[in-house]
This record gives C-alpha cells, sequence and structure tokens, in this order.
C-alpha cells in the first residue's frame, strides 16, 4: 500500500475461509484501508498485540477454527486496550438473539452480504469510533 500507515484506518479481517478473506482485504485496500488479517480469532488477537498499527474496527466471521468470532469477540471487549474497538459480526449462521451474545457486536450482517454494504458498515463504525475519540 502506498498511502502513510500512520494516516489509514486500520481494519483487521477475520475470516477462516482465506479466498473470502483475500477478497475482503483487496476490497478494503482499494477503500484506502491498512488492512491486517487472521484465520480465526486467537490468530487475530495475536495481530492485534503484535501490531504498531491501532486496530480501528474489526470485522469478524463467527464459525471458525481454534476460537470463533464471539469467543474472541468477549476476549477483546474484556481487555480494556481493545475495548472500544467496534466489532462488526459478518456471518452465514445467524446468532442467537441473547442480549449478551449481541452486546458485544457493533453490527451483525448475514452472509451474503453486498460488499458495498460491508464497506458503508465498516465506514460507519470507522466513523462513529472517530467520533467518540477512539481513533
Amino acid at each position: 500500500m502506498n498511502e502513510d500507515v500512520s494516516k489509514a484506518r486500520c481494519l483487521l479481517i477475520i475470516e477462516d475461509d482465506k479466498e473470502v478473506r483475500n477478497i475482503f482485504v483487496e476490497a478494503f485496500q482499494a477503500e484506502g484501508y491498512y488492512v491486517l488479517d487472521a484465520g480465526n480469532g486467537e490468530e487475530a488477537f495475536d495481530v492485534m498485540q503484535r501490531s504498531l498499527t491501532r486496530v480501528d474496527v474489526i470485522l469478524t466471521d463467527l464459525r471458525m477454527p481454534v476460537m470463533d468470532g464471539l469467543e474472541f469477540a468477549i476476549k477483546s471487549r474484556a481487555d480494556k486496550r481493545y475495548a472500544g474497538i467496534p466489532i462488526l459480526l459478518l456471518s452465514a449462521t445467524p446468532i442467537r438473539s441473547s442480549t449478551e451474545n449481541l452486546a458485544v457486536f457493533s453490527s451483525v450482517l448475514l452472509k451474503p452480504c453486498p460488499l458495498t454494504s460491508l464497506i458503508s458498515t465498516v465506514e460507519a463504525a470507522c466513523a462513529v469510533a472517530g467520533s467518540n475519540g477512539l481513533n
């Protein structure tokens, strides 16, 4: 990416399907994002800890091996370093609508989701995070 990383919004994409993840990475890089990616929640948590760039928003799948999207979101919300980062769930599997489960996600989108809707939802999450002083 040619842009100055310090000026780009940082998106972490968590998706176990590598082809889908690569499509998302390319689409968001084309939109000007600095993109980090991981194949499961455990890997994503490690990526956040190692990254020199603060993550502005997280896009995660629900069903993944090792650590799924819900477990990742709960772990992130419990860690004061990451508790304020918007976490967007994109999944083909509807999540049980308990208040506890839904409270950890800023938005929930069902696959298939048009790329334009996905991008606008991420943009909105970045705007809200920025207005709350999180960026």
